[in-house]
């Protein structure tokens, strides 16, 4: 009964807590990141469609390369708003601001082309803080593009705390004051259906902002501001439709995140045209109010504080994770009514009570517990079996008295444990904080009669490693911080046998160190056959390759003739063959050792060392670097062998006096900034049958060569591997007007950091 009485004043306690938690966070907005978040995730569930009447007139990159550098002369605008004369639009945003003066004669001149639009409307934005103490300042467009438009509207964006673009101010202001803007949009909708949105007639206030549903990216029709201006686009396309102009072309300073779920950035224009969207679908969001908010997220939380008194564990459990899901399908539902839940809270109230009272309620039979183990750890004989209950008890209660009853079988497992750590196939010991042995394996205590228990960890490894490898296995026991890729260390033992030592932290339940296990791993037969594959790479690399080069020096003498060419071609072919071959296999055997390489100087060295063969066919390399200086983190010697033998390739397989051309550029992959490196060909191409197996051992399309030293089916082989080694990718392919590309990818080296 004092169990009872105790749990139920913690169970208010804990109510009473939970409680003024979620209303904190409620009142004070504290999850508002994760509420976004959830927010973003949500909304990608119900995109609305784009609103079919509006188009985007964007000054894109093809404007900018017909008109050059940004920002244009007004004349430039001019002559646009001159062309959409001829047309009939229903309304016409102009997303570009003209706060600032000009040339008074290109001014007078855009001013008349506006004023020859019907429905114009320009952007005014406000400045924080503002001049002279004032809070804001107000930037209009000057005195005659003000009076030329047909009205004004603000374009201010509404960043959230992760600079995120999710809510519009429908207007600015108080209604019926000098000081009250409707927003450019709200201006564009009004003169396209002759009144106020029902949006903003519902507003309370201006200081009140909605959720803006955003349709897909790049859902809105847009067409060229240069084709438009050019007279290039019929003015019957442009008949009712409503026109916003604004900037899309990136490095303008008009992009901004947006929730749209993959981390890409919109422009503005597009902003405003989703902002256009909602008003004329009448489908913005509306936040709940702060009361709304705190009723919903705290019901779920007082049905499991409720449900604690009558459910079993295993019932709660599922409950709890039942809520969770039940609080995110409120918000989708809400979501699809058109209004916003912000889930935080109630998830927060939901994590945070389950654990809590679990804990309160298990305090009791925490000590039951605690005095339970203590028993066990001085028990010497079993200890009694308790078969009958105290009294009435809840159901972990008797969970933990039948505690009781398990304890027999620990020891069981704990025979169990020991046993099979002392039959492990090689040595195996276990040493605490201090560094003292406190279990060995039967291997491990080969040698000591009388056992290793509390020998020193020095003393252990002197019984195994040898004195040239101590130093180096003291060393990496020594680190704090664990290797990731080969978390071990080899060494040569006393009898000349080769181990590899593996140490692994001993943890509690509560995360605490406790000591070390250290696993040797007898790898002799691994490391003997290593040092053979070794000796047979160092025979192809330099015994193989002596007499090749010597056959070479000897030619060097020789007259130029049929037979010559012959064996030059294979004493070179052979060469290659052995270069690739040693090369594929040191690429698959020895580990990464990454270093930051500027990849542009790297292609054009292994250019210039292949400057022989294009001068003795007049082929031409060019090599168009748009990389910046980029970095790559790479190995040196792999990477300049790989484009070697790239732009080879390209040389052999290019017609004399043609063309190699080599492109670097900077690109961007699934958000990840990588490296592209092209180089073609004008040859005939790769045939058919060899596109598949490009890239596999001895796979060669030497009929197309052009060259008389021909491939050894290994060179591709070994670019693949490196570029795959280097977290890249490479493809083959024919191009279009003739010859053959290749295409490398690279990951561009992480910026430095102390």
């Amino acid at each position: 009964m004092r169990l009872r009485q105790r749990l139920g004043v913690e169970w208010l306690v804990v109510a009473m807590l939970a409680s003024l938690v979620i209303g904190a966070l409620n009142y004070w907005d504290s999850l508002s990141s994760f509420d976004n978040l959830i927010y973003d995730q949500l909304s990608r569930l119900d995109r609305p469609d784009p609103q079919s009447d509006v188009l985007i007139i964007q000054i894109d990159e093809d404007s900018l390369a017909a008109y050059g550098k940004w920002p244009w002369t007004r004349d430039r605008h001019a002559e646009l708003f001159t062309e959409l004369a001829n047309a009939n639009p229903k309304a016409i945003g102009f997303d570009v601001l003209l706060s600032e003066p000009s040339d008074p004669a290109t001014d007078i001149e855009m001013a008349a082309a506006i004023a020859g639009n019907s429905n114009v409307f320009l952007p005014l934005h406000f400045v924080f803080p503002g001049s002279n103490g004032a809070e804001y300042d107000v930037k209009e467009p000057i005195g005659p593009f003000a009076s030329a438009a047909s009205g004004l509207g603000h374009v201010n964006l509404n960043f959230d705390y992760d600079g995120v673009v999710r809510r519009m101010s429908l207007c600015f202001g108080d209604k019926g004051t000098d000081g009250y803007w409707p927003h450019l949009m709200e201006r564009i909708y009004e003169a396209a259906n002759g009144g106020s949105s029902p949006a903003l007639e519902r507003l309370n206030s201006c200081d009140e902002t909605l959720l803006m549903p955003y349709s897909r990216r790049g859902g809105v029709s847009t067409i060229s501001y240069s084709a438009v201006a050019s007279g290039e686009v019929p003015a019957e396309f442009l008949n009712d439709k409503i026109l916003l102009i604004g900037a899309t072309a990136n490095g303008l300073g008009d992009q901004f995140p947006v929730p749209i779920g993959d981390g890409a950035t919109m422009a503005g224009v597009e902003i405003m045209a989703n902002g256009l969207g909602a008003l004329t679908a009448d489908n913005f969001i509306r936040p709940l109010s702060l009361w709304q908010q705190l009723a919903l997220s705290l019901v779920p939380v007082w049905i499991l504080l409720v449900g604690f008194w009558r459910w079993h564990p295993r019932t709660t459990i599922v409950v709890s994770f039942g809520l969770i899901f039940a609080v995110l399908a409120g918000s989708l539902l809400f979501l699809r009514l058109h209004y916003w839940f912000a889930p935080g809270a109630a998830l927060v109230g939901l994590i945070l009570v389950y654990p809590i009272w679990g804990w309160r309620r298990l305090q009791a039979t925490s000590d039951f517990m605690n005095e339970e183990l203590r028993n066990f750890r001085l028990a010497k004989v079993d200890i009694p079996i308790i078969e009958t209950a105290a009294g009435p008890v809840d159901v972990i209660t008797g969970q933990a008295e039948e505690l009781t009853h398990a304890i027999s079988h620990v020891r069981d497992l704990r025979r169990f444990i020991s046993d099979a750590l002392s039959n492990l196939p090689d040595p195996m010991f276990i040493t605490d904080l201090e560094g003292n042995v406190k279990f060995a394996n039967k291997l491990a205590q080969t040698g000591l009669d009388d056992g290793v228990q509390d020998l020193a960890l020095d003393d252990m490894l002197n019984r195994f490693v040898s004195s040239e490898d101590l130093a180096e296995v003291k060393e990496y026991l020594a680190l704090e911080v664990r290797p990731v890729a080969h978390d071990y260390v080899d060494f040569v033992s006393l009898t000349g046998e080769i181990f590899a030592l593996r140490r692994a932290r001993v943890v509690s339940d509560e995360g605490l160190l406790r000591g070390h296990i250290h696993y040797l791993a007898n790898i002799t037969e691994v490391a003997k056959a290593a040092q053979e594959r070794e000796e047979v790479l160092e025979l192809l690399s330099h015994d193989m390759r002596a007499p090749q080069v010597a056959i070479l020096a000897l030619l060097d003498d020789q007259a130029e003739d049929e037979t010559r060419a012959r064996i030059e071609g294979h004493a070179r072919r052979t060469l290659a063959l052995a270069d690739n071959f040693v090369g594929l296999a040191r690429v698959n055997s020895i580990d990464f050792v990454g270093e930051d390489v500027l990849l542009s100087e790297l292609v054009a060295e292994a250019n210039d060392s292949l400057w022989p063969l294009t001068k003795a066919r007049a082929i031409t390399c060019e090599i168009h670097d748009h990389s910046d200086g980029a970095f790559v983190m790479g190995e040196p010697s792999s990477l300049y062998r790989s484009f070697v033998n790239l732009i080879d390739n390209a040389i052999k397989y290019s017609p004399d006096k043609g063309v190699v051309e080599i492109v670097l550029r900077n690109i961007d992959l699934d958000r990840e900034p990588c490296i592209s490196v092209t180089i073609s060909d004008q040859g005939k191409g790769i045939s058919d049958d060899m596109l598949e197996q490009l890239f596999e051992r001895f796979a060669s399309d030497d009929g197309a060569a052009r060259s008389n030293i021909r491939g050894t089916g290994l060179g591709l082989n070994f670019v693949a591997k490196v570029i795959e080694r280097h977290g890249g990718t490479i493809r083959g392919e024919n191009v279009r007007d003739g010859g053959a590309r290749f295409s490398v990818l690279l990951p561009l080296a992480p910026e430095p950091v102390d």
